[in-house]
């Protein structure tokens, strides 16, 4: 082998270990779920996209940023799954996020585990809890009943509303929100 010969041949390696490491990058950037991350929700400011509710109970709050940037923001995951994922296109969701009941940590939708709970007190009484971790979800339903539930469960959801509580004039109130109920906030 000769000096041009052993050239080409180092020339060609280095090639190939390139073309290697970039398809090893382009790999696994598509094994990330997520062409988003979480944008910041001012808690008390923000308005729920469905409801406009104020989004102020961090446990609660989900959100979905689409392909173009813009980001809306949810109340419970309830606005989010029942009335404004059906209307949306989904390759033009880049992400959708839930709020960690425990940790307060924002977890990819499809990522989530869900515990759905009539007793539990959610902002728009859809009464789903979610959870990153489904050791969290199942120690949730130790402590609370329920039933486990995932994304696709999720979208077959009847998303049935319950009581919901509000505080009115320092006194506590309730109001049973169900299918016959006004949906006032929430388009259909």
């Amino acid at each position: 082998m000769d000096f041009r010969e052993e050239t080409n041949m180092n020339t060609t390696k280095k090639w190939m270990t390139g073309l290697m490491i970039g398809g090893a990058s382009v790999a696994l950037a598509a094994c990330s779920t997520a062409s988003a991350e979480p944008f910041e929700i001012k808690w008390g400011k923000t308005e729920c996209e469905v409801c406009k509710m104020k989004v102020t109970d961090r446990q609660f709050a989900a959100e979905a940023v689409m392909e173009n940037g813009k980001g809306y923001a949810f109340d419970d995951i309830g606005c989010l799954m029942r009335d404004w994922y059906p209307k949306q296109k989904e390759d033009k969701i880049a992400a959708m996020y839930v709020k960690d009941y425990k940790t307060k940590a924002w977890v990819e939708l499809e990522d989530g585990h869900y515990v759905y709970d009539e007793m539990a007190k959610t902002p728009m009484a859809y009464n789903i809890v979610s959870f990153g971790k489904e050791t969290d979800a199942k120690s949730y339903m130790k402590d609370h009943g329920g039933k486990l539930m995932d994304l696709d469960d999720l979208k077959k959801h009847d998303w049935k509303r319950g009581k919901m509580e509000m505080k009115m004039d320092g006194e506590d109130s309730e109001m049973k929100m169900d299918d016959s109920s006004s949906d006032e906030g929430h388009s259909h």
